[in-house]
This record gives C-alpha cells, structure tokens and sequence, in this order.
C-alpha cells in the first residue's frame, strides 16, 4: 500500500512527491498538519465568519504552502503557517462576493474538465469541495501573473474585480481591443497551466 511505504519518509520528502504529482502524499501532508490548521483557525473565530469557512480557508492555505514550499528558503512548518494564517485573514478582509463570483466566472469550470465531461466529474456540489476549487483558482491566477507585463496585470486586476472593457481602457489608457486581448491571453495560458500536473493532482484528490 502506498500510504503504507510513505509513513517512514519525512516532511521535505513528502512535499517533492506531492509537488511531482502523488496525491497520497499530498493527503498525508494534509492529515499531518490538520492539527495546526485548526489551532490557527481558533484565533479567529468570529460570530460574523462561519467556522468551517475559516477552516476551510485555512485548508487552502496549506494546499497552496505545499506548491510554493522551497526548502533552500524555510522550514515547510513556519512557511505553512504563515500561509495558513495569511489566506485565513484574506478571507476574513475580503469577503467580497462579487469577486468571488467573478474568479469563478474568470476561470470556468470547462476549463478543468476534457470535452464532453460534466463538472461532476471533479467539483460536487458541497461546502469542502468549492473551498478547494478555490485554491485551485487563485493559484492558477497566481500562476498567471507571472506571464503578464505591468500593463496586462493592472488590465487583468481590473477585469477580475467586475470592471468593464470599456471602464478599463479609460483607466489603464489602452484600446478595448488591447483589454480583449490581454483577456484572451489570460484565458489561453489558464487552459495551459490546468494541463500541469499540479492541477490534475488536485482535480483528482477533490
């Protein structure tokens, strides 16, 4: 049994084989640090904020700490809780529906899926499965800035918050065909990066 063989490796071990694709690692990381998820989460409990929201996006936190962890930088603990702590207070700052719904509408669900599947297949229809669909949104955004110039990441910023073409172009001082196509840019390298195995990884784990 797998999970079996990767009980005796240690942390930096199981985040490689996380990183290169294999879920059961990244499962037994998650296991391993739900503890701590959970610790930080009772920090800020709120009556305003659900509890299993803020676990959830503590959850997030640590999914993304797994992608972005670089040994040669920082322990995987303190780097993870700082990411758990960080994507916590952004949920708690902004709760913003508009933008959540734009993400969703930004990066949709036929991007995730081959032709002719349903979104079933990988996002059901319950609480703990959209949080991670989440992660799975802000880091192929994350992901995606780093192919943008200054100017398509403050056109790709605006677009994102629920600006029109044409309030973009007044603001950033571009054509509305310059907007257009900085978002089917954006939208080209989002097919891109869903085809990573990073991706497929947590496609298939939620």
């Amino acid at each position: 049994m797998i999970k079996y063989r990767l009980r005796g490796k240690n942390v930096e071990q199981l985040i490689d084989l996380a990183q290169s694709g294999l879920k059961d690692a990244l499962e037994m990381i998650i296991e391993k640090y739900y503890p701590m998820v959970l610790k930080i989460s009772s920090k800020y409990y709120a009556p305003w904020a659900e509890k299993d929201d803020i676990v959830q996006n503590g959850l997030v936190g640590l999914i993304k700490a797994v992608f972005y962890y670089n040994k040669e930088k920082s322990g995987f603990t303190s780097f993870a809780w700082r990411s758990i702590e960080a994507e916590i207070k952004s949920f708690l700052t902004y709760l913003n529906r508009k933008k959540n719904k734009v993400l969703s509408e930004a990066v949709s669900v036929d991007m995730f899926t081959e032709d002719g599947e349903e979104e079933s297949s990988y996002f059901l229809s319950n609480h703990e499965l959209t949080t991670s669909r989440r992660a799975i949104v802000e880091y192929l955004i994350e992901e995606v800035m780093k192919f943008l110039n200054e100017e398509e990441k403050e056109i790709f910023s605006m677009w994102l918050n629920g600006y029109s073409y044409k309030d973009i172009s007044e603001n950033v001082g571009v054509s509305p065909k310059k907007v257009d196509n900085t978002v089917q840019k954006v939208k080209r390298i989002l097919k891109d990066k869903g085809k990573s195995s990073i991706f497929n990884l947590l496609r298939e784990l939620f």
